[in-house]
């Protein structure tokens, strides 16, 4: 009987994750997948010491041939970022640049920061051997003529750690993938970009518009679009901290948090079964996190002793970490299913709510049932929005004026924390 529940188990991380990522994982587990890993490595590790530079220099790419884009290339590229501390730091990215010149100018760059993969270092996605099927609009970008760059994120099949929802370390890498394009050989890539993230890559987004002025003020944001953004962190973790969602993401954070917070440690919320544990389910990729994660919970097991969001330390860090509202003169839009189960819709509302009355320029396009498991829908956020996300980059490439929908009711109600006395 236990032989069919963890079959019973497998099946539903495999529903759960969806048929995008099955693939990849059935990919990751074979011994091709392990000869694959290690002939790419030589081209993850950087050079040590790292030459001087300026963030955004390329130290190395190479072409991507199995990479499917009509009247378009595909590189892989190792450029120089900063970590949280300044410290100059090796990323791995992608690089897809349309064939030809542009017919007048320079092309516009779409800087793309992906969802939650897993630490471990075949999870990045320039190490994967699909990382289109999550990037399905690719395709009409490169056709729009615009390049499209896309950072691993520091510490993710490059070494160290990932400074993973760690706001400020995302953006300076997705910032800096833009001026890695504009740095590429006949890209012919401009300072006019705009931004587009997926889950963790919501968060990493946010940041990119909050950060861009300071950080990168030689480029010109025109927009930022986040689907299912991973913000409201309080609101998130009162939600999802004893869930198997928790098992998947907080292990993750566990390892990225204290590194960024002196005053965070994992004794501080780790629960006894995740003790000796939550490392190595870090660092899986998400369907094998996602496998490990159902079982902890079947097996009645919680990732966290407590709430994060109830220690004083932690709840500090989840604030610090949550997008703040945008200038009204820097367009958002956010793309969100109202059945989602891993960024809950009622976040999003809650976060619409807070930028609205913050006087952000944002439109929340919300979305019906994408599939019926929470999870995957979360998982085709940004595949379902990737046609509108573009035609709104257009509109905001073209100069024509954006517009909020502050005065819309939101499709869920807010968030609203059981617990009285706290701050969301």
């Amino acid at each position: 009987m236990r032989a069919f529940k963890i079959i019973g188990i497998f099946i539903l991380a495999v529903i759960l994750c969806g048929a995008v990522t099955v693939g990849a994982v059935l990919w990751s587990q074979s011994a091709s997948t392990e000869r694959a890993q290690a002939e790419l490595e030589p081209f993850y590790l950087p050079p040590d010491p790292l030459p001087a530079g300026k963030p955004g220099d390329i130290l190395r790419s190479e072409p991507m041939p199995n990479i499917a884009l009509n009247n378009a290339s595909a590189h892989r590229v190792l450029y120089l970022s900063e970590d949280v501390h300044g410290k100059p730091v090796a990323v791995s990215g992608m690089i897809f640049v349309p064939n030809g010149k542009p017919a007048k100018g320079d092309r516009q760059v779409i800087a793309w920061a992906h969802p939650t993969t897993g630490m471990g270092d075949k999870c990045a996605p320039s190490r994967t051997p699909d990382p289109l099927a999550v990037m399905t609009w690719a395709q009409e970008m490169v056709d729009l003529g615009w390049v499209v760059s896309a950072t691993d994120y520091a510490g993710l099949g490059t070494p160290g750690i990932e400074y993973y929802l760690v706001g400020r370390s995302e953006a300076q890498d997705v910032l800096n993938s833009v001026r890695m394009a504009q740095r590429f050989p006949e890209s012919h890539a401009g300072s006019e970009y705009g931004v587009f993230g997926h889950s963790q890559g919501g968060h990493s987004a946010l940041w990119t518009g909050e950060l861009s002025k300071s950080y990168a003020p030689e480029l010109k944001l025109t927009g930022v679009a986040a689907a299912a953004p991973a913000a409201e962190f309080v609101a998130l973790v009162d939600q999802q901290w004893n869930t198997m969602i928790g098992w998947v993401i907080g292990p993750q954070v566990m390892l990225s948090w204290p590194a960024t917070y002196p005053d965070v440690s994992v004794d501080q919320v780790v629960s006894d079964a995740a003790r000796g544990n939550w490392r190595n389910i870090a660092e899986k990729c998400n369907i094998e996190g996602g496998l490990a994660g159902l079982i902890e919970e079947e097996l009645g097991n919680q990732p966290f002793a407590m709430n994060p969001a109830e220690n004083p330390a932690w709840h500090r860090a989840l604030i610090d970490q949550t997008p703040k509202p945008l200038p009204a003169e820097l367009p958002t839009l956010v793309i969100q299913s109202v059945n989602d189960g891993v960024v809950f819709a009622n976040t999003t509302a809650l976060l619409q709510q807070k930028w609205c009355a913050a006087g952000s320029n944002i439109s929340v396009d919300w979305l019906g049932p994408i599939r019926n498991i929470g999870a995957q829908t979360h998982q085709f956020t940004a595949v379902v929005a990737g046609p509108s996300v573009a035609n709104w980059f257009q509109d905001r490439f073209a100069g024509r004026p954006a517009h909020s929908n502050c005065a819309t009711t939101p499709a869920v109600a807010p968030y609203q924390s059981p617990t009285t006395g706290r701050s969301n």
